[in-house]
């Protein structure tokens, strides 16, 4: 025996301050918003890697500085991207956040220790140049960039054989160590440059 079955109604789309279109276009408006920062911390990033290549044979007090400064940098931008993010999952958000406050840290011990040993400066350079290349591979790898993916890998890649090249040479000198850390930091800036102003690009697009 045949039952008759109501038609189905057609699904209302989901509409008002909770709908899918409102929180995408406000998580994107979050994220755009990050980008003058972002490029502040390329541009800076820019500058002490140029100033590194231009003084390699600076003394140790100088290149302390001046890479305690490109750490706090590097810092400061990983921290706007792990709580800008939204469209991250938490637990990249929160690798991203450490990665910036171990940089940080880092950075501000060299300014205020700037008498440090090469060692010990090779050191504190070396675990975050792994920290965050790992970081940097991951988010290439397995995020939800929808582009730059490729250059993300890229720097990533670099990073981490700079700070493995810096832990491995336990005898490098400040020139040579200084000098990777300008190439580093030069490499670093045009990736945090690129991804600003896709950013902007973006917000523009809307």
């Amino acid at each position: 025996m045949a039952f008759m079955t109501e038609r189905e109604a057609p699904a209302t789309p989901v509409t008002g301050p909770g709908a899918p279109a409102d929180r995408a276009s406000t998580r994107l408006e979050v994220v755009g918003s990050a980008w003058p920062a972002i490029l502040a911390g390329g541009l800076g990033c820019l500058a002490a890697g140029i100033l590194l290549l231009v003084w390699p044979r600076e003394t140790l007090v100088v290149a302390a500085v001046l890479l305690g400064i490109a750490l706090v940098v590097a810092g400061l931008q990983r921290l706007v991207h792990g709580f800008t993010a939204h469209d991250a999952s938490g637990g990249r958000r929160t690798a991203s956040v450490v990665v910036g406050l171990l940089a940080m840290i880092a950075g501000l011990y060299l300014i205020k220790h700037y008498h440090v040993t090469v060692g010990l400066m090779a050191l504190l350079v070396g675990v975050f140049w792994v920290i965050n290349g790992v970081a940097e591979m991951s988010a290439g790898l397995f995020g939800q960039l929808e582009s730059g993916r490729g250059l993300a890998v890229l720097s990533g890649l670099l990073s981490l054989a700079a700070g493995l090249i810096v832990l491995i040479w336990p005898t490098i000198s400040l020139t040579i160590l200084v000098v990777v850390m300008g190439i580093w930091l030069i490499i670093y800036s045009v990736f945090l440059i690129v991804t600003a102003l896709r950013l902007r690009r973006d917000m523009a697009a809307a």
